[in-house]
């Protein structure tokens, strides 16, 4: 009985047991991005428990940089942390939390964050004496209140042709500001530019580069985004990463965002409620602190709730303090689950 390091075929048991514990199938190559493509980790952070030749547990980190004060750090997210259900309640959980720790620390990794279920936060806190930062706020903008009344309650199907008018009344033109967007089809050295440009927009955040932009949204093999770039004058002034849900109701979903200052996170947001305009709702995250957060109540976005607990875990000596949720800017994004 034994943690180790992944090893090259070990993603058959591994893709086996998240199929076990989340009764979901993963693409084998959505494994291989999310583990093997990433720009900035050379090989993959995996931990397995591994009992007569079987994985039955497995933690992960999906490691990438970040500005800390302006400087260069690295980060991990914490993925995939899973036990076989038939080998529950024999510590495998607590084993792999330890490790990972020591790992990390062993491979110079600054800070880890994830956004753990309930019980898994309780366990990660007890285990690893990590901290619960904060609920991350969920804003929403409704755009056609009839059509989501209408797949819930078939009545209200006759009443789908008023969000027409609600529209009109919401939607503001793009001509409001002195910007425009291009649809991105890869990242380039502005991207770049940008990210080092925005490097304190808080203190704490994802260095979201080209490299980064391109591996994360751009060459997922299962899901689809869009990137649109807003401009000033040809210069990148931001940019702004959709993807719509279709359900019972059509889900906008902003992923993640990023500008230069007040003025372009407004342009930015309106282009964006264009971009998701056939949506009949609009989901976003955002801490209260940040530019995100303020554009949004600005633009008649909403805080509904606070569904996904942020949990942090400094690994590197003077990284205490960011676990103080005021430190960081995190949208979807951060999440692998978005």
């Amino acid at each position: 009985m034994s943690v180790r390091r992944y090893q090259k075929g070990d993603e058959t048991q591994i893709q086996s047991l998240f199929t076990k514990t989340f009764n979901h199938e993963r693409p084998l190559s959505e494994w291989e991005w999310k583990f093997k493509d990433n720009p900035k980790q050379e090989k993959p952070f995996i931990l397995v428990y591994e009992e007569n030749d079987q994985i039955l547990g497995h933690i992960s980190l999906w490691l990438t940089e970040a500005f800390f004060h302006g400087k260069r750090a690295t980060i991990g997210l914490r993925v995939d942390t899973m036990v076989d259900p038939s080998a529950r309640g024999k510590g495998i959980y607590r084993k792999l939390n330890e490790v990972l720790l020591e790992e990390a620390e062993a491979e110079s990794v600054d800070f880890i964050y994830g956004f753990p279920a309930p019980k898994a936060k309780e366990l990660f806190i007890r285990y690893t004496n990590a901290t619960h930062m904060t609920d991350m706020p969920r804003w929403v903008s409704i755009q056609k209140p009839f059509s989501l009344l209408a797949s819930r309650f078939s009545a209200f199907r006759l009443f789908k042709p008023l969000d027409k008018i609600v529209g009109l009344i919401k939607n503001k033109p793009s001509s409001d500001h002195r910007y425009h967007m291009k649809k991105i089809s890869k990242c380039d050295q502005t991207f770049d530019d940008l990210a080092n440009e925005t490097r304190h927009l808080s203190e704490a955040l994802i260095i979201r580069d080209a490299a980064y932009l391109n591996w994360r949204y751009l060459d997922h093999p299962t899901n689809y985004y869009e990137l649109h770039a807003l401009y000033k004058n040809e210069k990148l002034c931001g940019y702004a990463v959709t993807k719509e849900q279709k359900n019972s109701f059509r889900n906008g979903l902003l992923i993640d965002w990023l500008a230069v200052d007040e003025e372009a996170w407004n342009a930015l947001l309106i282009e964006v409620v264009q971009i998701l305009g056939e949506s009949d709702m609009i989901q976003s995250w955002a801490l209260p602190h940040t530019h995100a957060a303020k554009a949004m109540k600005a633009h008649g976005f909403v805080h509904k709730d606070s569904p996904m607990p942020l949990v942090g875990k400094e690994i590197a000596e003077g990284t205490t303090q960011m676990n103080d949720s005021n430190m960081w800017f995190i949208t979807p994004g951060d999440v692998d689950s978005f």
